[in-house]
């Protein structure tokens, strides 16, 4: 949060902005209000929500934040939303999410909570389920309020983050003010080691015994001690030092990174294969000699979804059919009940691959697990000679469309590195984390890569 100290007054009107584009975006300023709401910045999303209880604004916050790590775009903002509002089965607070696209500004909002833009309000109090608009750019002033009393104020900003607020208005950076900003990304902080000690003052030098022993003779007896006072210099001042320079550093234990081990590519030329007839296809001749497919298993997951024009079953939230690649942007969705295909692969650092289609149990010995045993998940067993690998160390679980990957209170616990981060970071004990294209766990010295087909 930026905090910059002007006049102390409020203002009842909105910022003004002048934001021609997408990349603008980027640079406006959100200013708070007071109130009884959650405010969130998130990347290239902001969500305002009616309500200050966690359990109920971290379903809203979760889908924010995977926009964001998807690069925020107006459209998936959309989709999601509507897909959470169409799947939940509780009451959702009032909210407001922005985020924007090529051609405009994408905004969804939900009950009493409203949205002023360009001087038009948008609000879901009269509308049997949620308001979906895309205003074009320029937008030149916007105001969200959950809460009617909300005023905004002239001093405060925020940069990145989740705070308590019932509304907020867009304003113009001034490149002038100075301020303290929250950073975009929270990370983990490096162990750093302690500072050396300022070094001890030198003693006076030894001039100091000439000088005594020529005001020895006519000075008084008590000027004479002067010379033992000055005898320390005969010691070296770095040997006091030497024992503190040379404490070492305190660092959390933690694993050290292995780095990755990619295996070579060899291309071939299709002329220089041997050409082999294939085997042809048998012709069925009635329906009934066709088994059962067992692809998604004896009790398929049915989730809410949208087809593509050739008729693949997708995510709502992905702009590109997962099966064909065809854009599906420029079609209207229309969210049906499906069989729930396969969300990607995770692959083992030894080349082992595992379909996401179904839940899985991580660690040295997943068989030792109930659920495991009675077929309810998938066990994958991974050995490590560190010995730092629990029994059932994490647990992969299918949410709707999303893969989440869950730390099972692990002794030595669970690394994630997030796409573009550079370093790892150490989930909390019993905590989850939605998966996105490219993420990399670490378990023990073990290392596994989720890739979904939103990344073909």
């Amino acid at each position: 949060m930026e905090q910059n100290i002007d006049d102390g007054s409020d203002v009842s009107s909105p910022a003004g902005v002048d934001l021609a584009s997408a990349e603008a975006w980027d640079d406006v300023e959100c200013r708070p209000s007071s109130g009884s709401g959650t405010l969130a910045r998130v990347g290239r999303v902001m969500l305002l929500v009616g309500s200050s209880d966690p359990a109920a604004v971290a379903p809203l916050l979760g889908q924010a934040e995977l926009v964001a790590a998807n690069g925020g775009q107006g459209r998936q903002l959309a989709r999601g939303y509507a897909l959470l509002l169409g799947t939940t089965t509780v009451d959702t607070p009032d909210f407001v999410a922005l985020a924007p696209h090529d051609t405009g500004l994408a905004l969804i909002v939900q009950g009493d909570a409203t949205v002023t833009v360009n001087g038009t309000e948008y609000s879901g109090r009269e509308s049997l389920a949620w308001v979906e608009k895309l205003v074009p750019w320029p937008i030149t002033s916007l105001e969200a309020k959950v809460d009617g009393a909300a005023v905004p104020s002239a001093h405060l900003r925020l940069g990145a983050g989740v705070i308590a607020a019932g509304g907020f208005t867009l304003g113009v950076r001034a490149p002038s003010e100075e301020g303290l900003e929250v950073p975009r990304a929270l990370e983990v902080p490096a162990p750093v080691a302690p500072a050396d000690p300022a070094p001890a003052p030198a003693p006076e030098p030894a001039p100091a015994p000439v000088l005594a022993k020529a005001v020895a003779e006519p000075a008084p007896a008590p000027v004479a001690p002067a010379p033992p006072a000055a005898a320390p210099v005969a010691e070296p001042a770095p040997a006091a030092a030497a024992p503190v320079l040379a404490k070492p550093a305190v660092d959390r234990p933690a694993p050290a990174p292995l780095e990755d081990h990619i295996g070579g590519f060899d291309s071939v030329l299709l002329r220089d294969l041997e050409d082999e007839a294939p085997t042809p296809l048998p012709i069925i001749g009635d329906e009934r000699d066709v088994a059962p497919s067992e692809e998604h298993g004896e009790h398929p997951e049915h989730v809410r979804g949208v087809y593509c024009k050739n008729r693949h079953f997708n995510d709502p939230r992905q702009l590109f059919c997962g099966i064909c690649g065809i854009n599906m942007v420029q079609q209207t969705p229309v969210l049906v009940d499906g069989v729930r295909p396969p969300l990607g692969v995770i692959v083992l650092d030894d080349g082992a691959v595992f379909q996401l289609d179904s839940d899985y149990l991580l660690g040295r010995d997943p068989g030792s697990d109930e659920r495991v045993r009675s077929g309810e998940v998938r066990g994958v067993p991974i050995q490590d000679t560190s010995n730092q690998i629990s029994r059932v160390h994490a647990r992969l679980e299918l949410r709707g469309w999303d893969v989440v990957l869950i730390d099972n209170a692990s002794t030595n616990g669970t690394y994630l590195n997030l796409p573009q981060s550079p370093g790892w970071q150490r989930m909390q004990s019993g905590g989850s984390h939605v998966l996105v294209q490219g993420t990399r766990v670490r378990i023990g010295h073990r290392t596994l890569a989720y890739n979904s087909h939103a990344g073909q």
